[in-house]
């Protein structure tokens, strides 16, 4: 081989030698693979830490929306709750919608009263009951004080259209004080014949409203009485802790109701029970801002008197006595004693007023009691008018739930730092009670079928004091003639002679009602 050929191969070895170096830096220069191993850790814990924010947002909206479902859950129930209030002194819990409510009422009545009579032991002041111990003369009147009423309970509604009442009687005066002062179930969420405010329909044990006197709670009474004529009649077929079934409605200017009518509460000397009626409907003629005329009229009747006899002999009757509208002493001065009577009807019609601070009412009514056979029927009657001034302004209006006139309510709270003296008002009655019938005259015997009960008149002044719409205080002034012959059967008076009396009573009510 020539030396040309030797050189040439040699330069060509050289050359490819340095080409596969050249192609192998290449290669390693293009896959280096250390160079990128940190890049790809650092794209992967970006994506991991996003990936846990995301998680973290997720979890921060869902907290949000709990809290905030949490939050209105929770106005919701505290909406819903039943709240408690104090209104006047009462204590009232009720649901927010006003589906449910109960209230807790009491009333306290606290009397005080003093008796002057004309020589109580003369022969002509003797007292009207049978009791001979202080033989044909009068007792003194029992001066000192009374728990006229001391009544706690409750009431309420549920349902919306349920209403119910709960109250006991720890109080009152003599034996027709109710243990029981009503209980009731009521429903009212039936307004039939287009009227705008339910149909009443109770059950159970209350009072019905027998007249326009009656119509007026007694806590926001008058006097401390009511009038003697409304009151016999109320005592008829209705009264405190009386059972019936019972139909009540009004209109805006208009009240009516009609209650079907049995036993009192604790009445446990009938065998079988009356049976009695008591209706009432009232309108308010003229309304205004600051007056209304008030007229009505009322029925009060025993259908079936109660039967005292057990077995088939007839044992039925009545009897009608009142007091002389005080309570701190029980005697009842006027008393037809025992009539066997078949029926009792009391028929009655009513009026009142209001014109700013000024009030007047009045009642008519005659009751008839028929009787079995030949004995005849009787007739007796009573009425009153009375009225009042608000010297503070302040009205009794008109009220439609209960068709007659409502209370005294202060504008101006008693406190004695602003120089407020809550409401005042002066008040005056006169009223009459004629339990008569055929009576006869002085110093003889009664005469065949006549009865003796006696006619009370009473003359009462009155100034009522409303520190606020929880407290009353109440002064009365009364002078009461009792005029009754004796019908034989009192004391030992003899027959004809004038039993009855006159004498003076100042009282005071100290009552706190809620």
């Amino acid at each position: 081989m020539s030396l040309r050929n030797a050189l040439l191969g040699t330069a060509l070895l050289a050359g490819a030698s340095s080409f596969a170096l050249i192609e192998t830096a290449h290669a390693q220069t293009t896959a280096a693979p250390a160079p990128t191993a940190p890049v790809d850790a650092r794209e992967a814990r970006i994506q991991e830490l996003e990936q846990r924010l995301l998680a973290l947002e997720t979890q921060l909206q869902d907290l949000k929306a709990s809290t905030t479902s949490d939050a209105r859950d929770l106005r919701r129930i505290q909406a819903e709750a039943p709240a408690v209030t104090l209104s006047n002194a009462r204590p009232v819990i009720a649901t927010a919608d006003g589906k449910n409510r109960v209230a807790i009422r009491g009333v306290f009545q606290f009397d005080a009263a003093t008796y002057e009579q004309e020589n109580p032991g003369g022969v002509d002041n003797r007292r009207a009951g049978a009791d001979t111990t202080e033989g044909p003369n009068a007792r003194d009147l029992n001066a000192g004080t009374n728990f006229r009423r001391a009544r706690l309970g409750v009431e309420g509604t549920f349902a919306s259209d349920w209403n119910y009442a709960l109250t006991a009687e720890y109080g009152g005066s003599g034996t027709e004080s109710a243990q029981l002062q009503q209980a009731y179930l009521e429903y009212a969420g039936w307004k039939p014949f287009g009227l705008t405010s339910p149909l009443r329909i109770r059950a159970g044990a209350f009072a019905p409203p027998t007249g326009l006197e009656d119509a007026t709670s007694s806590n926001d009474a008058l006097f401390l009485e009511r009038a003697s004529s409304a009151d016999l009649v109320r005592g008829i077929a209705g009264g405190d802790g009386r059972t019936g079934l019972g139909f009540y409605a009004n209109g805006e200017r208009w009240n009516a109701s009609t209650v079907f009518t049995g036993a009192l509460i604790g009445n446990t000397g009938d065998f079988d029970e009356q049976f009695g009626l008591v209706s009432r409907a009232s309108v308010l003629v003229l309304r205004g801002q600051d007056h209304g005329v008030h007229l009505g009229a009322n029925l009060n009747a025993v259908l079936e008197p109660s039967d005292r006899v057990v077995g088939p002999g007839v044992g039925t009757g009545t009897r009608l006595r009142e007091r002389p509208e005080l309570r701190v002493d029980g005697t009842r001065l006027v008393d037809t004693g025992g009539l066997n009577a078949e029926k009792v009807y009391a028929w009655g019609a009513e009026a009142g007023a209001q014109f700013k601070g000024f009030y007047v009412a009045g009642e008519y009514n005659t009751i008839s009691v028929e009787r079995f056979g030949t004995a005849g029927d009787l007739d007796f009657s009573g009425w009153y008018v009375q009225g009042s001034w608000v010297l503070t302004g302040e009205q009794r209006k008109w009220s439609p739930a209960t068709g007659g006139f409502g209370a005294v309510r202060p504008a101006k709270p008693f406190d004695l730092k602003a120089g407020q003296w809550g409401a005042w008002e002066l008040a005056g009655r006169y009223s009459v009670l004629d339990l008569n019938d055929n009576e006869g005259r002085l110093g003889l015997a009664t005469p065949v079928n006549g009865v003796r009960g006696g006619e009370q008149d009473i003359a009462s002044l009155g100034l009522n004091w409303f520190p606020n719409n929880v407290v009353r205080f109440q002064f009365q002034f009364q002078d009461v003639s009792v005029d009754r012959l004796n019908p034989g059967t009192v004391g030992l008076a003899t027959p004809g002679a004038q039993i009855g009396q006159d004498y003076q009573a100042v009282s005071v009510r100290s009552q706190v009602a809620f």
